[in-house]
């Protein structure tokens, strides 16, 4: 079968492989989908492997075979699924790592891996009811919470990104306001929220800049979640403002198997019942052929860019 491996910086290479046979607990999916996560952005930038990488766990497709004690699933059945070396043409999963989707949801949006990562990290704020939450960084994940947090009750949204079309979109998902983060986002916070700050500050962008200004626009006993997958040079906070504030921070990620399925289960379950909208933010459609270019898609963002997905 066909499989894309990162070879060296910015260059992905196909590779003819064997097809993953499945174990006696293992359904082998033939992928239909496979979506570019952000985080692998920076590898496929930066990274010089000593061997062929494959990348790709945003991964949704069709049940091709299934193993010996496989119960839950059988061939022919859509499926989304926590995998890896997603850029290919089959990938298997245990079968406890897949979750059903209805015939109704496009492959393209029963992404399931970004889902969960969403709706975990959104269970892990602690917004309550009434809350005045404002989220740092709308890109596809921010775009995810936004939602997450309004279905937990949020009053007000406040969306603060550098991108008009992504404040656009912010407004169009349940944001009450937004600021360009190229204003004096400090003032603004004050004003709107009369000197206090917000009760819950979620950072989406894994970038300083954007640590600094969660850190300033908090409350005195609010909350900090950081959201954003830190790359690169080490991180500095004001540890000052954070003791002087008495804040509750977060790192809302997550890496059991098991957690993850519960919020994979958990977001599908929401998109399928209209709860989540995906459909706006799936922006970019590539073949596996071209998965170089969905990769330059995802460094560019060209206009309206949101998020690249390899589909077959």
């Amino acid at each position: 079968m066909k499989a894309f491996a990162l070879a060296s910086p910015g260059q992905f290479k196909m590779f003819e492989t064997d097809i993953p046979l499945p174990g006696d607990n293992d359904i082998q999916v033939k992928v239909k989908v496979c979506g570019v996560c952000s985080s692998e952005v920076a590898v496929w930038k930066d990274l010089n492997p000593s061997e062929p990488l494959f990348l790709g766990h945003e991964v949704s497709g069709e049940v091709s075979e299934v193993g010996k004690n496989v119960k839950r699933f059988k061939k022919g059945d859509r499926v989304s699924v926590l995998a890896e070396k997603g850029f290919a043409e089959y990938v298997c999963v245990n079968e406890e790592h897949a979750v059903p989707l209805s015939d109704e949801t496009p492959y393209e949006l029963g992404l399931g891996e970004p889902l969960a990562c969403a709706m975990n990290a959104t269970k892990r704020t602690n917004v309550e009811i009434g809350d005045t939450v404002a989220i740092i960084g709308l890109g596809f994940m921010g775009q995810l919470i936004l939602q997450g947090v309004k279905l937990k009750g949020a009053s007000t949204i406040i969306a603060i990104d550098t991108r008009e079309e992504a404040l656009e979109m912010a407004k169009e998902l349940g944001a009450a306001s937004v600021i360009n983060a190229k204003e004096d986002v400090h003032k603004k916070i004050m004003e709107m929220t009369n000197d206090n700050g917000v009760d819950v500050v979620i950072e989406a962008t894994g970038t300083q800049p954007a640590l600094d200004l969660a850190t300033d626009i908090v409350k005195i006993r609010g909350s900090l979640i950081i959201y954003g997958y830190h790359q690169g040079p080490p991180r500095t906070i004001n540890m000052q403002q954070w003791n002087w504030k008495g804040l509750d921070v977060v790192n809302a990620h997550e890496r059991d198997p098991k957690v993850y399925m519960q919020g994979m289960k958990l977001g599908i379950k929401l998109l399928e019942e209209g709860l989540i909208k995906m459909a706006p933010l799936v922006t970019h459609t590539f073949s596996l052929e071209e998965v170089n270019k969905a990769f330059e898609s995802s460094v560019l963002k060209p206009e309206g860019f949101f998020k690249a997905v390899i589909k077959r």
